[in-house]
């Protein structure tokens, strides 16, 4: 799962094993290790007890909560994506995304992603050429 924070807003993009993941136990989560102990946790998590789609922030974890219905349903459907803009001032708007694989490889880098959903433009890559 990919965490981006930008301009009051935050996006998962999770990979086909971290849907699955989500449908299985209702949570999926990653951390980002500073050292001397510290770390940022971040996690998506479905549950019944859940009305509205939300992020809480709370001692080094970022937790986004997703009414379990909403959740499943996307897991299991090709939507691609659930967005939240909350009325309320100082909360951030939430997109959640399954990632896609890119349509172009980076030469600097192995392609990390395998495991991305297929790009439903993948049909037009020829056509397309990034450098």
């Amino acid at each position: 799962m990919k965490l981006r924070i930008h301009n009051g807003s935050l996006r998962l993009r999770l990979s086909r094993t971290d849907v699955d993941q989500l449908q299985e136990t209702g949570i999926c989560a990653e951390s980002l290790h500073f050292g001397s102990g510290s770390q940022l946790t971040y996690t998506l998590e479905t549950s019944s007890q859940f009305i509205v789609m939300k992020a809480q922030y709370r001692q080094d974890l970022i937790r986004v909560l997703l009414p379990l219905e909403i959740g499943l349903k996307w897991a299991g459907s090709d939507q691609i994506s659930l967005s939240f803009d909350p009325v309320v001032g100082g909360r951030p708007s939430l997109l959640i995304e399954k990632d896609f694989r890119c349509l172009h490889s980076d030469e600097r880098r192995p392609s990390d992603d395998a495991d991305s959903f297929p790009n439903p433009l993948a049909d037009d890559q020829d056509s397309v050429i990034l450098k």
